[in-house]
């Protein structure tokens, strides 16, 4: 039990992604485990929603945004301090780069007794710049120093760190992304859906569940479609999500002639449901960390094609569980897809096997209650910290979803 231990998370933009969700759902899980729970982010968003619908408690850091911009990372600097010292938190969980840096910076200018972060990804990657890679990792190594312990989502994020001497091997734990997998598991196929989202009968639905940022290779996908259509197979397109690059993909699959093969869905709250009536699940990114769709995709009981990138190949078993092709590579992934477009005794052999696979190794709660044991340990290395050993009342006011001024 984690009784009356008081953390926070800090997470840096309001976004329901793999790192939100990551982040809400341990969230919810330390307080059923008696923990008094609250998130710093970025207000505004879908994922401020979720914990404030769910009666957790919510504190706005308005001068959160995602690219450097030294005005407003210093205002929000000054203002996650001011709200450290004055909750008096015993832990604190960042995540991302952004509020991983500058929170890692505030619990140690607030004393907070015990500082965990969360890597899902890092800023630097082989797109950037050189300048700004050099800046990224050195602001990573800086701000290894200020937390007691790390987590990384895949094994690549600690091989990573390693090799770019942010930290040891040993002082990260690894623990997968989970996911509610009974969600996946009991979503159905629904004609009605279907005609909803704008899939036409008797074509094999590929799905594409991801924000629309740069960096996800959406364009690939796209890229892949004109090759699958001049093959005259039977086929649609299913591309799930919101963010900047709607525009430029719509367009882009208007040049294409594509229209009639591509349906963008916008956000959808209702994921399981969507997973259910794709037959493909798609992950063409040119960086990730984990790829958590892949896992839906997996628990769906649907083979996953997608990059050999980031923790994607510790997912996906190619050949076994879906396929995995290069990097920003549409040839290669035409290619793949079109062997599970003809092929349903595949797709189905394929799905089965992820489907054991996500059972086996990574349910929500295993995440949870991985994290809760290093929780756990930096508590009895550290010893009880003085808010757990005394009563206290900040946890009714946690219950009213309140936000700092």
């Amino acid at each position: 039990m984690l009784d009356g231990l008081r953390i926070l998370h800090i997470h840096t933009l309001p976004v329901v992604s793999g790192s939100g969700i990551n982040t809400f759902l341990t969230m919810e899980g330390s307080r059923r485990q008696g923990a008094q729970v609250a998130l710093a982010c970025a207000p505004g968003g879908r994922l401020e929603d979720l914990v404030r619908n769910r009666g957790m408690r919510f504190h706005a850091i308005r001068n959160f945004v995602s690219p450097v911009s030294p005005v407003r990372d210093l205002n929000a600097l000054g203002q996650l301090v001011r709200l450290l010292r004055r909750e008096r938190f015993d832990l604190v969980h960042t995540h991302n780069s952004k509020g991983g840096f500058l929170g890692r910076l505030a619990a140690r200018m607030a004393g907070v007794p015990l500082v965990v972060h969360t890597v899902h990804g890092f800023a630097f990657h082989g797109q950037e710049s050189r300048l700004r890679r050099q800046l990224f990792v050195w602001l990573e190594r800086l701000a290894a120093r200020w937390c007691h312990r790390m987590i990384a989502i895949s094994q690549p994020m600690i091989d990573w760190a390693h090799c770019e001497g942010i930290a040891d091997r040993q002082r990260i734990a690894k623990i997968y992304s989970g996911i509610e997998l009974e969600r996946f598991r009991e979503a159905a196929e629904d004609p009605a859906l279907k005609r909803q989202l704008g899939i036409r009968q008797g074509r094999v639905v590929i799905g594409m569940v991801s924000k629309l940022w740069k960096g996800k290779g959406h364009h690939v996908l796209i890229e892949a479609a004109s090759r699958l259509e001049s093959q005259g197979l039977p086929f649609q397109i299913l591309i799930v999500g919101e963010g900047d690059l709607e525009a430029d993909l719509k367009a882009m699959v208007k040049r294409r002639g594509l229209d009639e093969r591509v349906c963008f869905t916008g956000f959808r709250s209702d994921i399981p449901q969507v997973t259910a009536q794709i037959d493909i699940g798609c992950l063409p990114s040119f960086y990730e960390g984990m790829g958590r769709v892949a896992l839906e995709s997996m628990a769906a009981g649907k083979p996953m094609v997608a990059s050999a990138v980031g923790g994607l190949p510790e997912l996906v078993q190619d050949g076994l569980t879906g396929f995995l092709v290069p990097v920003g590579d549409p040839i290669a992934l035409a290619d793949r897809l079109q062997s599970l477009i003809s092929d349903p005794a595949l797709r189905r052999k394929m799905g089965e096997e992820g489907a054991r696979r996500a059972d086996e190794q990574f349910s929500s709660q295993r995440m949870i209650d991985q994290i809760h044991q290093v929780y756990r340990q930096l508590l009895l290395e550290s010893g009880p910290v003085p808010s757990v050993r005394a009563p206290s009342k900040w946890q009714s006011a946690d219950q009213l979803g309140g936000e700092t001024p």
